[in-house]
C-alpha cells in the first residue's frame, strides 16, 4: 500500500485507498485508452486492438462506492520499464492490465468431455475450451480460466491423434497448501471483513501478534500461539476465529452509511453482542490457558531460557512447598545467592514450584528481592492472607515494598485488584493484613480542593497510611498542597462509590461534584445512636463532625512556608518572646511587634504567611479584615 500511494503521489495512479467499484457515466474512458495506444509493446497494442471492431465494453458497476474516488485506475500512460522501482512497476501493470481488463468484451469457452480411445481402453479428460480470449489476453498471467483438467485443445468429434508418451504415474495425497496474501485478501473480501483501506492493517496485525508467520512464498503459516488461541476459543463455543461475528457487526455498520439504519439501532444490539461474547470469554479464560498449555512450556520449566539464583527461596502457597527464585538466561552466573540476588538485579526474575510446576513473574524493574519474615520473628515467613504465599519483599533505589506472587500476577478482585496494573500489597484492601493500605474508591475524586488555585486544581480523595484514613489532596510535590482531613480512628473501614446515588445533593453543584463516604465502625467505638454503618457526606454532617471531632481545613488557616537554604538562623522562632530556639535570632510578630499581636493572636515569625495577602503574619491578624 505505501508503494501505491507513492505512485499516486507521483501521478501515474488514481487515489488507492478506496472501495469504490463502478465508473461514473461522464468517466471517458476513451481518451484514456486512447493514450496507452503511444506505448510501446503490449500495453500499445492491445489498446489499439481494444479501440478497434467493437471490442470495447464499458465496465461493469461493482457494489461499493465511497462516493468521493474513482475506481483505481492508471492517471497516466506510461511505459512500466520508465518505473525505477521494481515494486512500483509491478503495482502499475497489474492496475494498467486490470483496467483494460475491465473494458474488454467477456472470454468465449465451452465446457467440454474428450473420450479418447486407444485400443479397448478409453481414456477421459474433462476441461475448458476456450473460443475467445479476449480480456484473458491482457490479464495473464494473474487470471487462468479453466475447469476440470484445465485447457483442452479444441479437436472435433472423430479426429484422430497420435501419442506423444504414455505415462503411468505414482502418486499420494497432500494437504492443502498453506494459504497466501492474495488468497486471504480475496477471502477477507468476500466474507465481508474490512475494507480495501484497513484489510492490510489487520494482516499486519495478526503478524505482529505473533499469530501466523509469512514465509518466502508469501504464505502463512499458523505459529503455536495463533493455533493454541483458535483452539481455546473454540473450546468455549464461539468460533472468534471465524469471520460471522466481525462481518455482521461491519455489515450493520455499511447500513448505517448507506442510511438504511441509524446508529441507534444498530449500536445497543452489536453492543449486546460482543458483550456476551466477552463475559463468555473472560469466565471460561482458564480454556485459553489450556491451549496454550499444550503447545508451550510451562513458565520457568525450560531450563535453557532460566537460570537458578537461589533455591528453596520462598513458600508456595499451592503445595506448601519451596519455590525457587529464577531468572531469565545472560543475566549472570552462579555464585554467593546473595551476591547473585544483588548483581542481577536488573534481570527478568520469577519464581518457580518445582512441586506444582506453577511460576509466578516478578516486577519488571531493576530491584533486588528478598523473602518476606515476621517483624517479631525472622525464622517465621510472612504470608499473604488471602492465598497463604510468601511475600516478597523488593528493594529499588532505596525504596522497598512488598508483593504476594500469586496476588501480583492475579490480582484479587474482592481486595481490590486491577488485572490491568500492577498489585503490590499497599494497594490491597484486606483488612486483617498491616501491609494491606489499598482502600476501595482510592482513585475516586471526593470533591475538589478548595485551598488550590483554579489553574492547578487538585481533587480530594480518600487515603490510607499507618496512621489511619484521610482526605487529602492530589496535587503533591515539594510544595504540595496542605488540605487534610484526617477521619475517626473509630472507623474499621472507609471506603467511596463511584455511583450516582452517592452523590451529595446538598453540597454538589452543576460543575463540581461532591461524593458520600461509607463508614464502617469498630464494634463498640461510637455512640449508641450510630449505626454499624453510616453513608454521609464530610462536609455538611454537622453531628458527625461534631461526635467523631472531625476538623475541617479552612482557608484562614496558617499554612507554614518551607525555609529556604540560604535563611539565617539556627531554627524557626516561636514568637513568644525576643529569643528563637536554636539560634538566638530574634523574631518578630506581625507589624513588628513581639509577644502576641493584636486581636489576640501569636506573634508570626519569618515562617508564616498569611493567606490574603500573603504578609508574614497570620490571617486573623491581616490588616485586609478591617477593610
Amino acid at each position: 500500500m505505501k508503494k501505491a500511494e507513492e505512485l499516486y503521489n507521483q501521478g501515474y495512479i488514481s487515489y488507492p485507498r478506496t472501495e469504490t467499484e463502478k465508473f461514473r457515466p461522464e468517466f471517458n474512458h476513451h481518451t484514456l485508452i486512447q493514450s496507452f495506444q503511444a506505448v510501446a509493446g503490449e500495453f500499445g497494442d492491445y489498446a489499439s486492438r481494444l479501440l478497434a471492431n467493437n471490442n470495447f465494453q464499458n465496465p461493469r458497476a461493482g457494489q461499493n462506492d465511497d462516493n468521493a474516488h474513482p475506481p483505481i485506475t492508471p492517471a497516466k500512460a506510461c511505459d512500466p520499464e520508465s518505473i525505477t522501482d521494481p515494486i512500483q512497476r509491478k503495482i502499475y501493470s497489474l492496475i494498467v492490465k486490470h483496467y483494460l481488463a475491465c473494458c474488454s468484451r467477456d472470454a468465449m469457452g465451452r465446457e467440454t468431455e474428450l473420450t479418447l480411445k486407444i485400443a479397448s481402453e478409453e481414456f477421459v479428460a474433462k476441461g475448458l475450451m476456450i473460443l475467445e480470449r479476449n480480456w484473458l489476453e491482457i490479464y495473464q498471467p494473474w487470471e487462468r480460466w479453466s475447469t476440470g483438467q484445465g485447457e483442452l485443445p479444441r479437436v472435433a468429434v472423430g479426429s484422430r491423434i497420435t501419442p506423444t508418451s504414455l505415462i503411468m504415474k505414482d502418486g499420494t495425497t497432500s494437504p492443502p497448501q498453506l494459504i497466501s496474501e492474495v488468497e486471504l485478501i480475496s477471502l477477507m473480501d468476500r466474507n465481508g471483513i474490512g475494507t480495501d483501506a484497513t484489510i492490510a492493517q489487520h494482516i499486519t496485525t495478526i503478524l505482529d501478534r505473533n499469530y501466523a508467520e509469512k514465509d518466502g512464498n508469501q504464505r502463512f503459516n499458523p505459529t503455536k500461539l495463533g493455533i493454541a488461541l483458535v483452539e481455546g476459543y473454540n473450546s468455549m463455543g464461539y468460533q472468534l476465529n471465524k469471520p460471522d461475528l466481525r462481518r455482521d457487526m461491519e455489515a450493520e455498520c455499511n447500513a448505517v452509511a448507506a442510511g438504511r439504519k441509524t446508529k441507534e439501532a444498530v449500536l445497543g444490539p452489536v453492543i449486546a453482542k460482543m458483550l456476551e461474547v466477552f463475559k463468555k470469554a473472560n469466565l471460561e479464560a482458564n480454556k485459553l490457558d489450556e491451549a496454550v498449555a499444550r503447545h508451550f512450556d510451562r513458565l520457568g520449566s525450560n531450563n535453557s531460557q532460566y537460570v537458578m539464583l537461589q533455591a528453596n527461596f520462598s513458600l508456595c502457597g499451592t503445595c506448601n512447598g519451596m519455590m525457587m527464585l529464577k531468572q531469565q538466561s545472560g543475566g549472570g552466573g552462579r555464585g554467593s545467592n546473595r551476591q547473585r540476588n544483588q548483581d542481577n538485579a536488573g534481570a527478568s526474575k520469577l519464581l518457580h514450584c518445582p512441586t506444582c510446576s506453577q511460576a509466578h513473574l516478578m516486577p519488571r524493574y531493576h530491584q533486588q528481592v528478598y523473602p518476606a519474615m515476621k517483624p517479631g520473628n525472622q525464622q517465621e515467613p510472612l504470608t499473604c492472607p488471602i492465598c497463604q504465599f510468601q511475600l516478597i519483599k523488593c528493594e529499588n533505589d532505596g525504596n522497598t515494598w512488598h508483593i504476594c506472587p500469586k496476588c501480583f500476577s492475579d490480582p484479587p478482585e474482592g481486595h481490590g485488584g486491577d488485572s490491568s496494573t500492577d498489585f503490590p500489597c499497599s494497594k490491597c484492601t484486606h483488612p486483617t493484613c498491616s501491609l494491606a493500605t489499598g482502600i476501595r474508591g482510592g482513585d475516586i475524586e471526593i470533591f475538589s480542593c478548595p485551598f488550590c488555585t483554579a489553574g492547578d486544581s487538585g481533587s480530594v480523595s480518600l487515603k490510607r497510611s499507618t496512621n489511619g484514613f484521610r482526605l487529602s489532596c492530589s496535587n503533591g510535590g515539594r510544595d504540595r498542597c496542605q488540605f487534610v482531613i484526617w477521619l475517626p480512628k473509630a472507623a474499621r473501614d472507609i471506603s467511596v462509590e463511584s455511583t450516582e446515588d452517592n452523590v451529595c445533593q446538598n453540597c454538589s453543584s452543576q460543575n463540581k461534584l461532591v461524593r458520600k463516604i461509607k463508614f464502617v465502625w469498630k464494634m463498640g467505638s461510637v455512640p449508641p445512636h450510630y449505626d454499624r454503618e453510616l453513608i454521609t457526606c464530610i462536609l455538611c454532617d454537622d453531628h458527625l463532625k461534631r461526635d467523631m471531632e472531625i476538623r475541617i481545613p479552612s482557608m484562614n488557616q496558617v499554612q507554614p512556608r518551607r525555609r529556604s537554604t540560604g535563611s539565617t538562623g539556627g531554627g524557626r522562632g516561636r514568637g513568644r518572646g525576643s529569643n528563637s530556639r536554636g539560634g538566638g535570632q530574634t523574631t518578630s510578630g506581625g507589624g513588628g511587634n513581639t509577644g502576641r499581636g493584636d486581636n489576640g493572636g501569636r506573634g508570626a515569625g519569618p515562617g508564616i504567611l498569611c493567606f490574603k495577602c500573603g504578609g508574614p503574619h497570620y490571617a486573623n491578624q491581616c490588616t485586609s479584615n478591617q477593610r
